[in-house]
């Protein structure tokens, strides 16, 4: 079982994540006659279900089972891309985007809980970091290449992305229909019960509340600076047809980052790791800022060092010491945690970016995220994760 579905994993990641959307998303809706606010609106819009979802998506996920609820999910993120590619209008575009925060609620906290129940039945568990460092390389790898492939594929037809990336969510949800579904605790408790025993599993443990506060702001302010990224390579004058290459690039550095956090982590140390994280957010945010040129372009490489290596560390601790019958609904706070951060945030930057310029939204982020992020990684860093499988 455990073979099978750790290829299916690794299958899974690649097919769900192949966003050929990715370097045109912001152009197609501008070019249907939005603005940014009514795009960080959709945006927002995908936040508030995927955070009002993310808790009861767990739930389910533990109560149901992790396999019914992936494959779930990329069938609902199939069907929100085709009502995007084919829908006319904010209306569609609002209820597609409402879907997708469904599909990411579905998506998040049910994967690392799928793998690792699959390795603790075949006593393989502690092979859970490199794993799931790998299957987040093969997310990168599925982002990177659709968005190599988008950004041509768009220069034909700005529809032509969404199409192909609700496509390759239904190959997701056939591989995932070829796996098996881990074993978990048979007995639950009442929903009630339930919550109250996910509450404590996360307050009484300091370790898994840090690293659920401190990924919660981190990748919140990394899906804002994200809706930025394609308007900054247009003011350095790069042409649309070259955005796919920037963004494969990109993403390729942030897969190396995933598939060798383990080993990153232990070169440099835990903490000095951590402590490293907000410093290079801010930093190339605050760069950005004050400068549109392909040096900014260049240094945003370091910024993918960030997407890609904090995931495996952050799932580790949490399927560590959360018990099976709740993780994924403990893994899923994170998802609920940084959609909160982006609804709370995207709005200012939105208006910041409109009122004024954008590069004077992106330098108020960068310095944001540099100092709330430093603040949390206090106590994280100071605490080491003991093991309560």
């Amino acid at each position: 079982m455990a073979g099978r579905n750790i290829s299916g994993y690794y299958t899974f990641h690649l097919f769900i994540n192949f966003a050929f959307w990715l370097p045109i998303y912001a152009v197609f809706f501008l070019t249907r006659g939005l603005d940014y606010t009514a795009i960080l609106l959709l945006y927002a819009v995908d936040n508030v279900f995927q955070t009002a979802l993310e808790i009861p998506s767990g739930m389910l996920a533990d109560r149901w089972g992790r396999k019914p609820v992936l494959m779930l999910g990329a069938i609902i993120q199939m069907i929100g891309f085709l009502m995007i590619a084919f829908g006319d209008g904010m209306p569609w575009y609002l209820a597609a985007m409402a879907l997708h925060g469904v599909a990411l609620a579905c998506l998040s906290g049910s994967d690392a809980a799928f793998i690792y129940d699959s390795l603790v039945a075949a006593g393989r568990e502690d092979e859970f970091k490199k794993i799931e460092g790998r299957a987040y390389m093969y997310n990168l790898i599925g982002w990177g290449v659709g968005g190599l492939l988008g950004g041509w594929l768009a220069v034909k037809n700005l529809s032509l992305p969404y199409v192909l990336s609700g496509l390759t969510s239904f190959l997701a949800f056939m591989v995932l229909a070829t796996c098996v579904e881990p074993p978990r605790a048979k007995k639950q408790p009442t929903p009630a019960r339930f919550l109250k025993d996910a509450w404590k599993a996360i307050h009484n443990n300091g370790s898994v509340k840090a690293i659920i506060i401190f990924a919660s702001l981190i990748f919140g302010f990394l899906l804002v600076s994200h809706k930025f990224s394609q308007p900054y390579l247009q003011s350095t004058g790069l042409d649309l047809q070259f955005f796919g290459i920037v963004y494969f690039v990109w993403l390729m550095a942030a897969a190396a980052a995933s598939n060798y956090s383990e080993r990153i982590e232990k070169v440099i140390g835990r903490r000095a790791y951590f402590m490293s994280l907000p410093i290079l957010v801010g930093g190339v945010l605050i760069y950005f800022g004050f400068y549109q040129n392909m040096l900014g372009v260049a240094l945003a490489v370091l910024y993918q060092f960030v997407w890609g290596s904090l995931r495996p560390q952050m799932n580790q601790v949490i399927n560590q010491d959360v018990a099976s019958t709740m993780r994924a609904t403990v893994l899923s706070t994170v998802g609920l945690g940084s959609a909160l951060i982006y609804i709370v945030t995207a709005p200012v930057i939105g208006w910041i970016a409109d009122k004024y310029d954008f590069p004077l939204a992106l330098l108020t982020l960068g310095l944001i995220a540099m100092i709330l992020g430093l603040v949390a990684v206090i106590p994280l860093a100071k605490r080491k994760p003991v093991a309560r499988i």
